[in-house]
């Protein structure tokens, strides 16, 4: 027997031992996975063993046609290997979650050169996040990109100023406070998004109060003809109704308020049944597209934190709004006011309120620059927080939610025509 036969032995041997391992059900260690050829694989060999990157290198060499569906695999095959070691096995990483980590350092860097570029590449933020949140609520799509920018967002400006702003300039009270605001506005959240999946329906199964209907039950044959049952008994309760108003006027009112308050009781005995995943759900149970699920009390879909808000995370969505709203405003005062001239406005219990007077100087050094830059990359974040928060303060106040406060039809037709019309106008 040759050596390459023993060799060949070996690893089919090896091979078989390893798939006998997985079907006995061995844990994955924290760099192994199963990738989509539902085969066990390791990261380190990212690099090995890809098909169709070594054609579609080869017929680019050689200037022959490169089929679509290999272009597919290589992709799909970029995207199963990018992965970190976890616990019970690596982890993949979106290519949208780490785009954000390039194009959020990249911006900063470049809007720091000098005024024209800052006020171009800010003008480019906010049509390009514009543009980004219209696509994904269009499409209902489910992605990690906004999310990841938001934490690259805030990692990127406390760096900076903790390391390029001058400390110096500011009160060691102030820094606390700026810190304390924005861990608790971390906190809140992080503590939305851990609260997230209990507003599905599915996780509501068993806990849901007895005036409300079971959140997780499917829709059967039964159920739908008891609720054509109802139907036509609410049908013939109205047909009785008509007939006793024929027979006798005189008792005209008195049937037909029994007849509606009965036939009412009927149609509200029916089920709360969704029309898209045929569940049975609780009232004020509406369904989100993007997540695939009924949400209890739904406000909408926040794309920024890739969770919808509603009945479990309402609240403490408020709260992150209100902190991450005053620790924005907190840290670009004292950023402007470290970098640039600032005036004192007013001291509150011995504590000097200062506000920026000129900043013209700010770009002729780099490191001033860029805290500059931070500073109006936090203002203009905590513009567009200030729109949402007022919004849902005003929403919790009439005692209703985004989704439903969309749904209802304004009296005049006229709330939300000027929003449309530019709509239509700028698809």
């Amino acid at each position: 027997m040759s050596t390459a036969t023993t060799t060949l032995n070996f690893f089919t041997a090896a091979t078989e031992d390893e798939r006998s391992e997985n079907a006995e059900g061995r844990g994955l260690c924290c760099c192994e996975y199963i990738d989509h050829d539902n085969q066990q694989f390791h990261i380190l060999g990212c690099c090995c063993n890809c098909v169709d990157f070594d054609l579609i290198c080869t017929r680019f060499v050689t200037c022959k046609r490169i089929e679509q569906r290999n272009i597919d695999g290589m992709l799909i095959a970029f995207q199963d290997r990018l992965r970190l070691p976890w616990r019970g096995g690596a982890k993949r990483i979106a290519p949208a979650a780490l785009a954000p980590a390039l194009i959020v350092p990249l911006m900063m860097g470049l809007a720091a050169l000098n005024a024209k570029t800052a006020i171009v590449l800010m003008l480019t933020l906010v049509g390009f996040t514009s543009w980004g949140l219209q696509l994904a609520e269009r499409t209902a799509t489910r992605t990690s990109f906004f999310l990841s920018w938001i934490v690259f967002s805030v990692i990127y400006m406390a760096l900076i100023f903790e390391c390029e702003v001058p400390l110096l300039e500011l009160l060691p009270e102030e820094n606390c406070i700026l810190l304390f605001l924005s861990f608790a506005a971390l906190y809140a959240l992080y503590r939305t998004k851990k609260l997230a999946p209990l507003n599905l329906v599915t996780a509501q199964y068993g806990t849901t109060p007895k005036d409300e209907l079971p959140g997780i039950t499917e829709a059967s044959s039964g159920e739908e003809l008891a609720e054509q049952q109802s139907h036509q008994a609410a049908v013939q309760i109205e047909d009785t109704v008509l007939g006793i108003e024929d027979d006798d006027d005189d008792d005209d009112d008195d049937d037909n308020d029994v007849g509606s308050e009965q036939a009412g009781l009927i149609h509200h005995a029916q089920p709360n049944i969704c029309e898209t995943c045929r569940k049975v759900t609780p009232r004020r149970a509406y369904h989100c597209s993007v997540c695939g699920s009924c949400v209890k009390r739904r406000s909408h879909h926040s794309y920024w934190l890739n969770c919808c808000i509603g009945e479990r995370n309402y609240r403490w969505y408020l709260l992150a709004l209100a902190l991450s709203e005053c620790a924005l405003l907190l840290g670009a005062n004292l950023t402007l006011t470290a970098v640039c001239h600032p005036f004192l406005v007013v001291r509150l219990l011995g504590i000097p309120l200062l506000l920026p007077d000129d900043c013209s100087e700010v770009f002729e050094d780099f490191e001033l620059g860029i805290s500059f830059v931070v500073a109006g990359y936090a203002m203009l974040i905590s513009g567009y927080i200030s729109v949402i928060l007022v919004r849902q303060l005003y929403l919790y106040w009439r005692g209703t939610t985004l989704h439903e406060y969309n749904r209802v039809p304004a009296s005049n037709g006229n709330r939300n025509r000027v929003w449309s019309n530019w709509r239509a106008i700028l698809k």
